[in-house]
């Protein structure tokens, strides 16, 4: 695999997870995009995340996309995302995420409304 992917320990993968996320932690809204996530203890595993994607939002080809663009947004905004949090984001409107750069520019606002970015002081070695 490339190192330019996303490793399965970034990824929920399991519906205990999902249903833990979704129903026991906390959720906001963005215009095009809904973020539920949950803090766990901090430096025991790295922030984990996945996407939802309802039927709703189109043909297979415009959810994929989606799906892809959102987790390329998550691979180059993980570092700045506090260890040990579960996302789980759902995209409500396809229009509002054009880009890769919309969609990180998305959820680091969420997550950044969140309190889920790491301080400049905790990037300091």
């Amino acid at each position: 695999m490339t190192p330019y992917g996303l490793p399965r320990s970034s990824r929920l993968h399991l519906k205990r997870d999902f249903k833990a996320v979704i129903q026991g932690g906390a959720k906001l809204q963005y215009p095009g995009l809904v973020l539920w996530w949950r803090s766990g203890p901090e430096n025991t595993r790295p922030a984990r995340f996945a996407v939802v994607v309802s039927r709703k939002l189109g043909p297979a080809v415009v959810r994929n996309r989606t799906k892809r663009l959102l987790r390329e947004a998550f691979r180059l905004s993980r570092k700045d995302i506090k260890p040990g949090t579960d996302i789980v984001v759902s995209p409500r409107n396809s229009e509002k995420l054009p880009t890769v750069q919309a969609a990180q520019g998305a959820l680091t606002l969420l997550c950044g409304k969140a309190a889920l970015l790491l301080s400049s002081s905790d990037n300091l070695p």
